[in-house]
């Protein structure tokens, strides 16, 4: 099985794909779209992940713990009051928005990382090496760099707490140890950019037009795929034109059913388009089912 959900796609579809679910989530703030963005995302991100590396679906959602703890604090608007803090009035309404955009920045996150683990470094390049060579290498050197530079300080907190043994430190200490590390790991990332710059320098990267030694060809379920993802996101802007995705959180809540029973069409479409690799998968997988049944 592929380690992604999209199965030897056209590398246009994903990055179309994944590129439609940014704006889409960070262009509203109905909690129906955000919702089903969310838990999407949440779902392909833990399939993605194996073993350890699927503690790293937690930072996200500290955010949105702190964005919904922090909201009430500085926003007091809404009708409904809980308490009072300092004479300020803690409503339930900032409560519930500081939720659901905490759940937005969680959801671009998942999909950030959710496409870095769908569309790898050959495929970016294919897609836009030869248009935009230095913003694409400024881009992948990003992608690249924040595992590495992850790797690498694992590696060296796991050497400086083998050196240093398991000795109590006090708080001084700790924070010299601190800017010890962030010191290591600056100089580190300095000197693999300056290596990295010099060769694709040497190699001529930028100065003619390249090619790509890989060559994708275009399916007709790429095409399905695509059409329903244009489908999906002209049914979005023609909802948002016409209000329907339209939700105040102020001064009081406005009722989520009645607005999912009144457009539930346009909901169903994004609905489809947040599931869309799933639905490819399981096509494959009774495909696959069927032909081994023959054998």
């Amino acid at each position: 099985m592929n380690k992604v959900l999209f199965r030897q796609p056209h590398p246009l579809v994903i990055s179309s794909y994944y590129i439609v679910m940014l704006l889409i989530v960070m262009s509203t703030t109905n909690p129906v779209i955000i919702s089903i963005f969310f838990f999407g995302s949440l779902f392909f991100q833990l399939i993605y992940l194996k073993g350890k590396q699927k503690k790293s679906v937690i930072y996200p959602l500290i955010f949105l713990a702190l964005i919904t703890v922090t909201n009430p604090l500085f926003v007091h608007r809404g009708a409904t009051i809980l308490f009072f803090l300092l004479n300020k009035p803690i409503t339930k309404e900032a409560f519930i928005y500081g939720f659901f955009m905490g759940m937005m920045i969680a959801t671009v996150i998942y999909l950030f990382q959710n496409f870095q683990v769908a569309v790898d470094s050959e495929q970016f390049f294919y897609l836009f090496g030869k248009r935009f060579p230095k913003a694409t290498l400024i881009l992948t050197l990003v992608f690249r760099f924040i595992p590495l530079l992850r790797q690498y300080y694992q590696e060296l907190n796991q050497v400086q707490k083998t050196v240093q043994g398991a000795q109590k430190q006090s708080f001084k200490e700790r924070a010299s140890y601190g800017m010890d590390l962030f010191g290591n790991l600056f100089s580190w990332s300095l000197e693999n950019a300056m290596d990295t710059a010099d060769s694709m320098k040497a190699r001529g990267y930028g100065m003619m037009i390249r090619s790509s030694r890989l060559s994708y060809r275009w399916r007709k379920m790429d095409t399905l795929f695509l059409i329903m993802i244009i489908l999906s996101s002209a049914f979005f802007i023609l909802g948002m034109m016409d209000g329907h995705y339209q939700f105040n959180y102020y001064p009081y809540q406005e009722n989520v059913y009645l607005l999912v029973q009144q457009h539930w069409l346009n909901y169903l479409f994004l609905f489809v388009l947040a599931l869309l690799p799933l639905i490819n998968q399981v096509g494959e997988t009774i495909v696959w089912t069927i032909l081994k049944s023959k054998i």
